[in-house]
């Protein structure tokens, strides 16, 4: 059960998400709180100071106490953040963590906090803004045949975890039986080529259907590189010599393919999906490349009208699909370990897999919940299965830099119709001499610490 600090805590920052109070607004007085929510004038006028000290509010003598107008920057040691606010099963996720923890609050409008749920790319990306977890995960189970071990291994860097796989899936294709018969197309085999999936689409195209009805294209990394990695290419490689694969042949292939898809389609690089989940479950999409939490949106939506079928195999390549992972993450600045501790525990006890197994959204990292929660009677659930010793997420991009280069390069590319050939050959370029930069930095970092040492040990001589 909260105290009434955190009571008064969460009443104010629940004001604040829903735009009830915003930036520069001035605060009713602490006893007009009190006798809005039943709480004391002192636990209220703790709690102003206790926001006041985390940046939220600010008291101007004979003024009275206003609301910050960047108040939504601030990282509060109390949030909980979500990579995705909208996501169906939150409600009953809150009322969960608020039995187990009631310290910590799910936020809306925060972008960052303490605690955090974040996808694959994010935190390989920022590793260094996150505390160590494999500690913690080895005091609380150190049985680790509870869990899924293939979807840990793209999260270690120098034996260090800075994110723990709360769910996971592979990436398949969802097709709809109903629209494909519609359009006198084959149902998509196990074992189909891309030639099989584009002659479906010339076939809808023909018949006039709009691209947009007929697959999920968009420019984002963790589309496209379904396809690169189908197509047998990287982007980093653990090369020592040569690490950058973007101008590889292989790689080059598969941006190809996913460019010419574009075009088969006739989609325009800026005719971007606001929701394709929404729209599959709506019955107006034939194809859509998507992983297991699309299951959770379904669910909510009512709708069944579905079937899975692995990605197309292209001729050359890997039997690979980009991992999709949300990952427990807790940053640095973390001023409690206990509070650490319990919230791993929460987030990967059986209860709270089995919710989120329960509710569909993906697959759940924990052995038990994973097996009640997908139907060992239905193949096009089975899939999700037997798809996860294919799953990579070895995009190996070490820097939010580095990954803007890349996924902008791409953009760009198709933004402006450019010779692939000849843009990944410089976007190929632009990131070794970003690599070199960085290395040299790293370099002149260690010799800069190294003298700085001589020279405090020849003083303390």
């Amino acid at each position: 059960m909260e105290d009434k600090i955190t009571t008064t805590r969460n009443y104010i920052l629940d004001l604040l998400e829903s735009g009830s109070l915003k930036g520069g607004d001035k605060l009713p007085g602490a006893r007009v709180i009190a006798s809005s929510i039943k709480v004391s004038f002192l636990k209220i006028q703790q709690a102003l100071d206790n926001l006041a000290q985390d940046g939220i509010l600010e008291t101007i003598s004979r003024k009275g106490t206003f609301v910050q107008r960047n108040w939504e920057d601030r990282i509060l040691q109390t949030n909980f953040t979500l990579f995705n606010r909208d996501l169906p099963w939150i409600d009953g996720f809150e009322k969960l963590l608020a039995a187990r923890i009631p310290q910590l609050r799910v936020c809306r409008k925060f972008p960052q906090s303490v605690f955090e749920l974040r996808t694959t790319l994010h935190v390989q990306n920022n590793r260094n803004d996150y505390l160590d977890l494999q500690p913690f995960f080895d005091r609380i189970y150190p049985d680790k045949s509870l869990f899924f071990s293939h979807p840990f291994k793209n999260f270690y860097v120098d034996r260090k975890l800075a994110g723990i796989p709360f769910i996971f899936s592979p990436r398949v294709i969802f097709y709809n039986p109903d629209l494909l018969k519609n359009f006198n197309c084959p149902e998509p085999h196990s074992g189909w080529t891309w030639e099989e999936f584009i002659q479906s689409v010339r076939k809808m195209r023909a018949q006039k259907v709009p691209g947009t009805e007929i697959f999920n294209w968009f420019p984002e990394i963790f589309q496209w590189m379904n396809i690169v990695f189908r197509a047998g290419g990287c982007l980093i490689s653990s090369s020592p010599s040569d690490p950058v694969a973007i101008d590889h042949p292989r790689t080059r292939h598969g941006l190809q393919l996913y460019t010419e898809l574009m075009h088969e389609l006739n989609v325009s690089y800026n005719e971007v999906f606001s929701d394709c989940t929404a729209q599959f479950a709506s019955g107006k999409l034939a194809f859509m490349l998507s992983e297991r939490e699309s299951l959770a949106h379904f669910r909510h939506a009512g709708f069944d009208g579905w079937k899975t079928v692995p990605l197309p195999v292209i001729e050359g390549g890997s039997d690979i699909t980009a991992q999709a992972t949300d990952l427990i993450c807790v940053r640095k600045n973390c001023s409690d370990p206990t509070r650490v501790e319990d919230f791993v525990r929460f987030m990967l006890s059986e209860e709270t897999q089995d919710f989120i197994g329960m509710e569909k959204y993906g697959i759940p990292i924990r052995k038990s919940s994973a097996f009640k929660s997908i139907d060992a009677q239905s193949p096009r659930d089975m899939l999700f299965l037997s798809e996860t010793n294919k799953i990579s997420a070895q995009y190996n991009i070490s820097s939010p830099e580095m990954s803007s280069m890349i996924e902008e390069g791409i953009k760009c590319i198709w933004r402006n119709d450019l010779d692939m050939v000849q843009a990944t050959g410089a976007l190929a370029q632009a990131i070794r001499l970003f690599l070199h930069i960085k290395q040299v930095t790293k370099n002149n970092i260690l010799i800069r610490n190294k003298e700085v040492r001589k020279s405090e040990e020849a003083c303390l001589v």
